[in-house]
């Protein structure tokens, strides 16, 4: 997975509610999806409208967060940082190719 092959699809921030930015990118019928909402920043994967079914945000990103940045706050792990931006994009190319998807 290398993110300047794949196609960036939205960017967005005016006249969204609550000052939400959404980046969306797109490879053939996968996209990842980086959202920041109310000081949060989130992201998803989707094939087809579904998440991979062995994705967990709970066991996976959330703990995965803060073991890998073990100052952080868990009340506040979405917090944009350097360290949850290099978090997301080292998880998704760790596991990006294992994710399992209902076809």
């Amino acid at each position: 997975m290398f993110f300047p092959l794949w196609q960036e699809v939205l960017f967005e921030y005016e006249g969204l509610p609550n000052g939400i930015m959404e980046v969306d990118y797109r490879c053939d019928n996968i996209i990842i999806q980086f959202q920041q909402d109310r000081g949060c920043l989130d992201f998803s994967v989707y094939k087809n409208h579904k998440q991979p079914l062995n994705l967990s945000w709970e066991k996976d990103v959330h703990q995965g967060i803060i073991k890998t940045i073990p100052d952080i706050d868990p009340e506040w792990y979405c917090t944009p940082c350097y360290e949850l931006v290099d978090f997301y994009i080292n998880f998704l190319k760790e596991r990006f190719d294992t994710f399992v998807w209902d076809e």
